[in-house]
């Protein structure tokens, strides 16, 4: 398994998008699993996994790591190819109706677990959602380093998830850095 899986279709985009497959991806990275594991992990009929996962497969983010015989039928294990999946910039470079609509079910599908997480917390919940937008102005230098930061804050939550022990808690992010055009130029 790779450490970062770079997205470059927009089938794979498109998949990440819904939050279902996205919870079963998560599942599988975490580390070798069957289906069935998978099912019972999160607590659904391995009935409702099988197309997901067949889908997620197909397009190159769950890989076979090993099959076995299992009365009359076949067991896979699976995995998924990468860690952490980030999207590769030059997909959305020409700014198509197609490339557009992935972005916006990417925000879309993230929106609607924003809303439904936050309609869901009390006061007494140990964790508060916390909501940030925000330009950043500087040198091309310091931005590449800001964005270094980030990229090795993202690795170390990554590191910190594979290493929790006892109860934890589970949180939802959605980090976007991205290079704002020049006032007054408009793109796409």
């Amino acid at each position: 398994m790779k450490e970062v899986h770079k997205i470059n279709n927009l089938e794979q985009v498109r998949l990440l998008t819904d939050p279902f497959k996205l919870n079963i991806l998560q599942a599988f990275a975490e580390g070798e699993r069957t289906t069935k594991e998978v099912a019972q992990a999160l607590n659904e009929s391995v009935t409702k996994l099988y197309r997901h996962v067949d889908a997620l497969h197909d397009a190159g983010l769950l890989e076979i790591t090993r099959e076995k015989q299992k009365r009359g039928t076949v067991e896979r294990h699976f995995r998924a190819v990468g860690k952490r999946f980030e999207v590769d910039q030059s997909l959305f470079a020409e700014g198509t109706y197609e490339e557009t609509n992935a972005v916006r079910d990417l925000f879309r599908s993230s929106e609607g677990e924003v809303v439904k997480a936050i309609r869901s917390m009390n006061d007494d919940d140990p964790l508060q959602a916390t909501f940030v937008k925000m330009r950043i102005t500087g040198s091309a230098e310091r931005l590449d380093e800001l964005q270094r930061q980030l990229l090795k804050w993202v690795e170390a939550v990554q590191e910190d998830e594979d290493e929790a022990e006892g109860e934890t808690l589970e949180v939802g992010a959605l980090i976007a850095f991205y290079p704002m055009p020049p006032a007054g130029e408009k793109k796409g």
